[in-house]
């Protein structure tokens, strides 16, 4: 890493964020020392972190095969769904290894390139999918120099844990390219939700519109989108104007349209030798301008590391500045200003105990989501169900019956596969709507739900109980069976006997009465089957559903202990700040003159370094944000 100017930005920076730590230091705040020092603890990491995100079908990894030369790399069709995330760094040859989380431990395997789909994506295998954390993929590109491009799973994924994965991967992210497509719809509200969230964890963020070969009105469509984004900046500004700091800087983002068809097609005329033809086609596609923003984002990676760096050292001078104005008031010779402070102390106080109450109230409430999950679980399994019990209505003859059972099991599994991601995805998105709300009602921020990897729970096969084996003898009943059958062969060896005489009847009606019998066994025993069929799928859905909803519901209990736990921890931090507070500015009252007045100086002094500060990093902000706006251009 090369020294920074000494009087530019970034040395300022390392200045200030030491000067705020010793400050913190001094106050004895080490709770506060070590939120500055986590912020900054990346500061050397030399690789630049690059997160590729979007909804799906947004063209993004296709984009990212096309940027590093090698389009079967990363799985795309047209429903892959990253079960991962896939990380791609400059290394001496094309290699990738899958990370797994294991009960264990991590485990580090080695796998064949050509294998990436079966651990990357949906379509490829659930065993080889499961437990893995990531594919970290290594070829030699020297647009990867100093860079790791990150793709993660699609922001709106219907697999639980999806979107939380790709959050995660925001906290270590320098920047962030964000897909949209120009032939399909424009941006949608799920997606302007993710990039609020993303501004409050990445400064340097570029939005790029995929699939510009094919579409005449891509601009027309840019423009639209840019007009949802700044008509959501204004209204969630307009709701909390703290926002503002966070999102405001979307709408001045750079907009890069690329086309990665277009791309590719230039590289296959630069094969051919033909060169002035592959330079038009690359030209068009729009992937130089694309790399220029990312080796942008890769020589500035400070700067969007400093603005983070500042943000938190702002946090840290907010809290260090609440307690120097209570020493200033308690050293006050107007016993007003220590009234005035701890009447806001006992404020908070009694609305801690309203918000204790409302968390016992919204506990209780969540205890109900076990029931709404076993309802979500019910409601698809009876859907998946039905289509199978109409089969299996249709089943006339005994082999079809056999030839069904046969194939049932495996048909009924990858039936619930196909489904239990839907499943979840239901369980999650009332999970987090529910927990959510009872997190913003005791002025929490939403809590990340950490996503269970488990596999569905296993379909066991089908066992018809009480059909007729081929072995076993028949049992004949004489009057439910013989009798009737009789009966008809005699009416019919009478009609017989008319026709052919005495001599047809003796050998006609014993024949149809056979007939009649084994067919009416026949069909018995089919409908008989039948109904053990359509009981035995009911019994194991019913089963399924049990195991599922067990799953889920174990799954759900330790987010909602989760969230518990942490309005709990919240609620009593704050309420042991504050009961501090209330003890400090009693002590404090109590003083002598000179106590007071030395505790005033002290608070004073601190506020004046206080104010300093906070306005130099306010200034820095300032400076950082327009040099990472600037990253890339």
């Amino acid at each position: 890493m090369t020294t920074p100017d000494p009087n530019g930005p970034v040395a300022r920076l390392l200045r200030y964020a030491n000067e705020v730590h010793s400050l913190a230091g001094r106050c004895g705040r080490a709770d506060l020392a070590e939120v500055l020092a986590a912020a900054a603890a990346r500061w050397k990491d030399e690789c630049t972190d690059i997160v590729v995100a979007g909804a799906q079908k947004r063209g993004k990894s296709r984009l990212i095969n096309t940027l590093v030369g090698h389009p079967d790399l990363v799985p795309v069709d047209a429903d892959v769904a990253t079960n991962c995330f896939l990380s791609l760094r400059r290394g001496p040859k094309l290699a990738a290894v899958v990370h797994r989380s294991t009960e264990d431990g991590p485990v580090r395997t080695p796998i064949t390139v050509e294998s990436i789909p079966d651990y990357a994506s949906m379509r490829g295998d659930a065993g080889k999918r499961r437990d893995v954390v990531s594919v970290d993929i290594t070829l030699d590109n020297p647009l990867l120099d100093g860079l790791r491009l990150l793709d993660t799973p699609g922001v709106d994924s219907l697999t639980v844990g999806h979107r939380q994965v790709t959050v995660a991967m925001l906290q270590r992210a320098d920047a962030l390219l964000f897909t949209l497509s120009a032939q399909d719809q424009p941006v949608l509200r799920h997606e302007l939700e993710f990039l609020a969230e993303a501004a409050e964890r990445v400064q340097a963020i570029a939005f790029v519109l995929t699939k510009v070969e094919d579409s005449a009105n891509w601009r027309t469509l840019m423009e639209e989108n840019q007009a949802r984004l700044k008509t959501f900046v204004a209204d969630a500004v307009a709701e909390n104007p703290a926002r503002s700091t966070t999102l405001t800087p979307l709408l001045s983002a750079p907009w890069i349209p690329v086309s990665s068809k277009l791309a590719e097609a230039a590289e296959a005329k630069r094969r051919e030798g033909r060169q002035e033809r592959a330079d038009a086609l690359r030209s068009r596609s729009g992937m130089d301008a694309l790399e220029r923003h990312l080796r942008g984002f890769a020589d500035g990676r400070e700067f969007a590391r400093g603005a983070t760096v500042v943000n938190a050292a702002l946090s840290v001078l907010g809290s260090l500045g609440t307690g120097a104005k209570d020493d200033v008031a308690a050293g006050s010779d107007d016993e007003n200003d220590v009234a005035a402070r701890l009447a806001q102390v006992e404020t908070g106080l009694e609305e801690l105990t309203e918000l204790a109450a409302r968390r016992r109230a919204g506990a209780v409430a969540n205890t109900f989501l076990g029931r709404e999950v076993a309802g979500i679980v019910a409601a698809r399994a009876a859907e998946i169900r039905q289509p199978y019990e109409n089969a299996i209505a249709t089943l006339k003859k005994q082999d079809q019956i056999d030839r069904y059972m046969a194939e049932l099991p495996m048909s009924v599994q990858r039936s619930l596969e196909a489904a239990w991601s839907q499943i979840v995805y239901d369980v999650e998105v009332l999970a987090r709507t529910t927990l959510d709300a009872f997190a913003r009602d005791l002025g929490l921020d939403p809590v990340d739900l950490a996503a269970d990897r488990r596999m569905m729970p296993s379909f066991s096969q089908v066992q018809v109980k009480g059909d007729v084996g081929p072995e076993a003898p028949e049992q004949v009943d004489m009057v439910r069976d013989v009798l009737p059958s009789a009966s008809i062969g005699l009416s019919l060896g009478g009609f017989a006997a008319t026709l052919l005489g005495p001599v047809g009847f003796i050998l006609v009606a014993p024949a149809i009465g056979a007939a009649i019998f084994m067919g009416r066994r026949s069909m018995e025993k089919v409908q008989r089957n039948q109904a053990a069929l359509r009981t035995a799928l009911r019994d194991q859905f019913s089963l399924v559903s049990r195991e599922m909803t067990l799953d889920l519901e174990r799954m759900v209990a330790t987010w909602r202990v989760n969230v518990e736990q942490a309005a709990d921890e919240s609620l009593m931090r704050r309420r042991k700040e504050l009961e501090t507070r209330r003890a400090e500015l009693k002590a404090a009252s109590a003083r002598s003159a000179e106590e007071r007045r030395k505790a005033r100086q002290s608070g004073q002094d601190r506020m004046t370094s206080i104010d300093t500060l906070t306005a130099r990093g306010l200034e820095l902000r300032k400076e950082l944000a327009a040099a990472v706006a600037a990253l890339g251009r």
